[in-house]
């Protein structure tokens, strides 16, 4: 999309204005128009396909400890059953696949606070930014665009989200 969209339907007959030039209270976007400015703003926050090789080829990991590391990173500390349950792979393969991840600095084991016995997986601050670099729309991508946005944008753009987001069937 390029320059001004073109925004639908005037609601009190009035020519029709770019965005730049409508007041709130005499259009209507419609929703094709929202949905395909939401798709071309997740494609430009992704990494370009340069960016995604260069990560890969220096990354040294497979993509079943990516698998493992993403959960890491969404979820924080985690037990190798419950990682081998998401995963749908039987514990000693997590196991296997954890221990190539401690070998390489990329996570680590700990203690489980609330119970001794229990041992849980997270990823050092190296595999936090391993993850970041290879998946889209982590890293730096979206705080350097929402950086140049002004405070009262950031805040519309919040408000808009958060409405959004409400509509939005949760996928946990």
């Amino acid at each position: 999309m390029s320059g001004g969209a073109q925004l639908a339907k005037p609601t009190n007959n009035a020519p029709a204005r770019t965005s730049q030039q409508r007041t709130d209270a005499q259009y209507v976007v419609a929703p094709d128009e929202l949905a395909e400015l939401l798709r071309e703003t997740v494609i430009r926050l992704q990494p370009s396909s340069a960016e995604i090789s260069e990560a890969w080829s220096s990354a040294q990991v497979t993509m079943q400890q990516l698998r493992v590391m993403t959960i890491l990173y969404h979820e924080g500390p985690t037990r190798v059953s419950d990682l081998a349950k998401r995963l749908e792979v039987s514990t000693p393969t997590i196991t296997g696949i954890l221990d190539r991840l401690v070998r390489q600095r990329l996570s680590y084991r700990m203690s489980d606070p609330r119970d001794r016995r229990v041992v849980l997986n997270n990823l050092t601050g190296d595999g936090r930014e391993l993850v970041e670099r290879l998946l889209p729309a982590h890293g730096d991508h979206v705080e350097t665009a929402l950086a140049r946005l002004t405070p009262d944008e950031r805040m519309n753009l919040m408000e808009s989200l958060r409405a959004l987001l409400r509509v939005i069937p949760s996928s946990s």
